[in-house]
């Protein structure tokens, strides 16, 4: 297909056309607008490389992944949506002038991508900061005050976290019960393990499914030392 070029449509034909010149466009020019907006957000050079493979992956699904690809399916009608009304008002298109002039919803939708990659990045580094902050209050409070307990295994599954003692018995809300009810509805599960594992200061932490969270897992090893990511289930 012959993007720069009048295409014209035959009788009938306006919404398969619409759609694969959508698909078309989609494939050959979206990751370049991409990288258009993505530098245009002013981020430092690891930062623009890092917002435009994260927002890269959002656009770019794997077959299995139905969430996503579901997401490009909207794409696509944002795009071939108004090349099928142009289509319906002229009989011909130039895909082109279409992408350039005619899908804005698209282009704001992209830009939005890239905007939110970019402020979770933020969020990353801010929070991968605050880790190394408690990590240095960790160390001097052990060595102020020592462990409550020598070591802990940690549960991991997804987004789901667990923390036991060396019985196997959880210990989550003991060693989080010096929180306020009214901190404690603000906080997500995984976060009162966190505050209880600070409580704790363990010199030892013994972490089953971390691959299966890694960015928790990273979180873990800024804060603690001795973390032991360990094969098999608890």
């Amino acid at each position: 297909m012959e993007l720069d070029r009048p295409i014209r449509v035959r009788h009938g034909k306006r919404r398969p056309l619409a759609d694969a010149v959508a698909r078309e466009l989609i494939d050959k020019y979206e990751l370049r607008l991409l990288k258009r907006y993505v530098r245009g957000l002013g981020l430092s050079a690891e930062d623009e490389k890092r917002a435009l493979l994260l927002a890269a992956e959002l656009l770019s699904p794997s077959a299995d992944d139905e969430l996503l690809c579901n997401y490009r399916r909207e794409r696509l009608e944002m795009i071939a949506a108004p090349i099928e009304d142009c289509l319906r008002r002229t009989g011909s298109i130039i895909p082109l002038g279409a992408w350039n002039f005619l899908c804005d919803g698209y282009r704001r939708e992209l830009r939005t991508v890239c905007s939110a990659a970019a402020e979770l990045i933020a969020e990353e580094r801010h929070g991968d900061l605050c880790c190394l902050i408690a990590g240095e209050y960790i160390e001097k409070r052990m060595h102020s005050l020592g462990s409550k307990l020598i070591a802990v295994h940690l549960v991991i599954d997804g987004d789901e976290v667990s923390l036991y003692d060396g019985a196997r018995r959880e210990i989550t809300d003991k060693y989080s019960a010096y929180l306020p009810d009214e901190d404690r509805s603000r906080y997500s599960h995984s976060d009162l393990v966190l505050s209880a594992m600070v409580d704790i200061a363990p010199r030892s932490i013994y972490v089953y499914g971390g691959e299966t969270n890694y960015r928790l897992l990273r979180r873990v090893q800024l804060m603690f030392g001795g973390v032991h990511p360990m094969e098999g289930k608890f």
